[in-house]
């Protein structure tokens, strides 16, 4: 009773006379026990003109308590009835007093209270329902919050609820959830499907959450036909279910389920894949349109760059995307790499003209093919749907590029008295050029020796670097050195060095420069030594502390790091076909060093290798071959599958035959051969699909990539205009135009940005996302346009002031902030514009 005396007092705080309705006499005995000073407490015993005459005659100052137990007489029966009119009537049934407690005075809320008695005699679920309930909430709102204690969802809307119940029917394997069944225990299904039928359009006579599921998607797959609001609501929420990071899981796990059920894949089979460029309900989607654009690469009947803008938007738009980006990035490549084949002109004029076409165009292709074989291997354990074009791309990339490039390069060799150029340097000089002129100037200089990194790798590494803040790397002509013959590691490393002469020792593949030995971390350390230098591994300055990394640096002027992943994975048959993959891990490996080093004061970073290399994925067949005759001579030291080292070697056609003189080297009687074009010396044991050691531009286009750090940054990115046509939304859609300022560079960055419609801070609208990340200098290519929907909660919002907002990640988080751009409309919509979907 403590509670009904308190909410009576209240009551006379503002009122002389309470009258009080008790029809099931629950409080019969206890009334006496009431505590109500003051207040006189009467009963309704057939006395109604009695004590009328009292409270208002009698006793006009005196506060009256009128009781009334069992039924009230209606209408004229009820002599009280025009007082209990004037001053109201109080009641202490449970409904009343838990909506009293509860502070909810609507219509309809005690029949709530009644239908849902378990849920309001849950002590536990009442204490959590409290806190969300306002003054003004009705029997709609009320069901909705208890939904959403019942789910332990904070947000009550029907959209936070539906994704809540999606994702518990995704874990539940097409059966109805624990969280469901709360719902219908405590009779609030039919409310939850009430909702789905008002707001979304789902109508079923037997409703659930597998029909709801299966209703959904076929909606989306159909692209939601319907121009009322219920399709425009559904639309807006099946896009916040997909994109949003709780439910996206979840969400793309039932469409797996249901395009098994409908046989979506059935479905799309003879469609074109353009006609499903704007889909992306299911991953057969994505397959069709995978499957479809490997077969047009392969046959050379799309061109590259519908491909490039395929997958351009495709990454953006896609929910499935990052599952198929291998492939998705393994086609664009292969489109690029088969145009450039088919359209290359070999033809080569002289030795320089050949290195230079190389340096300036041709290393493209190998870095292509290499990019591509990548890709496809990511893939190839998932999926074998470019193995077709990755068997072409293979036969094309020899028959129509390694072959024929090798041929024509070979043809400029034979008539080779000196292995020099007039445009690249010689690899033997790179101490003098490079390192030098810093070490005079007391520059500290640290050069990364990355074995078999060529060219084009370095082409990719360095754009890689200028992507990082603060980091500038530079490849040009000016630094690109001529490689040592015969590229082999230990003669390249040497070649690095400071050194006046160099050359082989006879003895294996060792060299020596100025004498002494020149293998191995430990000889080159004492050979660096002469200029205040030393030699370290990679793996022992990626495991140095930054202090002792420092104390390297302050002690040696000039520090030789060398790396070996690619050379180490590729010189090995039993993992030759791996090195696209050792060259990923490579340029992850060099970033770091670089990062490390730069840290620690390094001052000028160079990355430059022994050599490069010959890949190809097919393993090389016996035409590919030089004779098994081959080679021949008084005296042989080595022979690998690209040189042979000896004395009085026999000249044959197959092969290039240099003097150590020629070549630059020192060693009296000493000579060397490599085979012509691309041919490989037969020998057991070693692998054939990654070689190195001869004369092919592959091999002897040697990198210098150099390294520098600012002290401010370096990186923008991209600047975005809103191009708004009009300042005022009178239908429930919008299109707003925007313009990528920048093309996208190594140092001006792609930007991605959500927008949205807002109303105060109410968003009223989708949020999509855009990604700006056009690489076209022509401004004509870098406008794209978005169309906003109005949502259910701008319904209210006529002639109001709308907002549009730009949003934009922060790095490292999965947040967001806001932009300064913003664009000012007015909200004004007829009601026949709610028709306009």
């Amino acid at each position: 009773m403590t509670s009904i005396a308190a909410r009576l007092r209240r009551l006379f705080e503002t009122q002389r006379v309470v009258f009080w309705h008790d029809p099931a006499s629950e409080h019969t005995a206890s009334l006496e026990a009431l505590d109500l000073p003051g207040v006189e407490v009467v009963r309704v015993q057939n006395n109604e003109f009695a004590l009328k005459h009292r409270f208002l005659r009698e006793e006009p100052e005196t506060k009256f308590l009128v009781y009334r137990s069992g039924q009230v007489p209606e209408k004229t029966g009820n002599w009280l009835l025009d007082q209990e009119l004037a001053w109201g009537v109080f009641s202490a049934d449970k409904a009343s007093l838990l909506r009293h407690d509860l502070g909810l005075e609507g219509e309809g809320i005690d029949e709530i209270v009644a239908a849902h008695e378990a849920f309001f005699s849950d002590e536990t679920l009442v204490a959590l329902l409290k806190p969300r309930l306002a003054a003004g909430d009705g029997p709609l709102k009320l069901q909705a919050k208890m939904s959403g204690v019942l789910l332990e969802e904070k947000d009550h809307s029907l959209r936070e609820i539906t994704r809540r119940l999606l994702v518990e029917h995704a874990s539940g394997k097409g059966k109805q959830t624990a969280l469901f069944d709360r719902l219908a225990e405590h009779h609030l299904d039919s409310y939850f499907w009430q909702g789905a039928a008002g707001i979304y359009g789902y109508k079923s006579a037997q409703p659930s959450m597998a029909d709801f599921v299966l209703w959904l998607f076929t909606q989306a797959f159909r692209r939601f036909p319907g121009k009322d609001t219920a399709a425009r609501d559904i639309r807006l929420d099946f896009e916040s279910w997909r994109n949003g990071r709780r439910s996206q899981q979840a969400m793309q796990k039932l469409a797996e389920q249901v395009a098994q059920d409908i046989s979506y894949a059935d479905q799309i089979e003879n469609r074109d894949f353009r006609d499903l460029l704007e889909d992306d309900v299911f991953p057969q989607t994505e397959q069709k349109i995978i499957s479809a654009l490997a077969g047009k690469v392969t046959d050379r009947t799309i061109p590259a760059s519908e491909v490039a803008e395929i997958v351009r938007k495709r990454k953006p738009n896609s929910l499935w995307y990052d599952q198929y980006e291998a492939a998705y990035r393994g086609l664009e490549i292969a489109a690029d790499l088969i145009n450039r084949l088919w359209t290359i002109d070999l033809s080569i004029v002289s030795f320089d003209d050949g290195l230079t076409k190389y340096c300036t165009g041709w290393y493209v292709i190998d870095q292509r093919y290499r990019q591509f074989l990548h890709q496809a291997r990511t893939l190839a354990d998932r999926s074998d749907v470019l193995e077709h074009l990755r068997e072409q791309i293979n036969r094309q990339y020899l028959n129509r590029f390694l072959q024929p490039l090798g041929e024509a390069w070979s043809q400029h060799l034979h008539a080779l008295t000196a292995w020099k150029s007039d445009v690249l340097r010689p690899q033997t000089k790179f101490f003098n050029d490079h390192v030098a002129p810093l070490h005079r100037k007391d520059r500290r200089v640290v050069v990364i020796i990355s074995d078999a990194l060529r060219f084009e790798v370095a082409d990719e590494l360095k754009s890689e670097i200028n992507g990082l803040d603060k980091y500038s790397a530079v490849l040009d002509a000016e630094s690109t050195m001529l490689g040592v013959l015969p590229s082999y590691t230990q003669m390249g490393m040497a070649a690095l060095l400071p050194h006046t002469t160099i050359g082989p020792t006879g003895k294996d593949d060792q060299v020596q420069v100025d004498g002494q030995a020149a293998g191995g971390v430990a000889n080159r350390s004492k050979i660096l030594a002469e200029v205040g230098g030393t030699a370290v591994k990679a793996d022992d300055v990626l495991s140095m502390k930054r202090d002792g990394l420092r104390a390297l640096l302050q002690e040696h002027k000039v520090v030789y790091v060398y790396h070996n992943r690619i050379d180490a994975v590729g010189d090995k048959m039993e993992t030759e076909r791996n090195t696209p993959e050792a060259v990923a891990a490579t340029l992850e490996d060099l970033k770091k060093l670089v990062r490390l080093l730069m840290n620690a004061y390094a001052g000028t970073v160079m990355i430059t290798a022994d050599h490069g290399f010959l890949y190809q994925e097919i393993k090389p067949i016996d035409p590919e071959f030089v004779s098994e005759e081959l080679p021949q001579g008084d005296e042989i030291f080595k022979q690998a599958r690209r040189y042979v080292l000896g004395k009085g070697l026999k000249a044959a056609p197959a092969l290039h035959t240099f003097t150590a003189a020629q070549i630059g080297l020192e060693g009296e009687g000493m000579q060397v051969q490599v085979p012509r074009a691309n041919l490989r010396l037969r020998r057991s044991g070693s692998g054939t699909r990654f070689v190195h050691g001869g004369a092919s531009l592959q091999e002897v286009v040697v990198p210098v990539v150099k390294v520098t750090k600012k002290r401010t940054s370096d990186l923008s990115q991209v600047g975005v205009r809103i191009m708004a046509e009009g300042d005022k939304i009178t239908t429930g859609q919008v299109v707003v135009r925007f313009y990528q300022e920048d093309a996208v560079t190594e140092k001006v960055q792609a930007r991605t940005v959500r927008v949205g419609l807002y109303v105060d801070n109410v968003l009223i609208s989708n949020q999509p996302e855009l990604h700006f990340d056009r690489t076209s200098e022509d401004k004509r290519d870098r406008f794209q346009d978005v169309r906003l929907l109005l949502s259910r909660e701008a319904d209210e919002l006529n002639d109001r002031t709308v907002e549009l907002r730009l949003d934009e990640p922060i790095i490292g988080t999965t947040g967001w902030k806001s932009m300064s751009q913003k664009a000012t409309y007015t909200l004004k919509r007829s009601f026949t514009s709610d028709f306009d979907f």
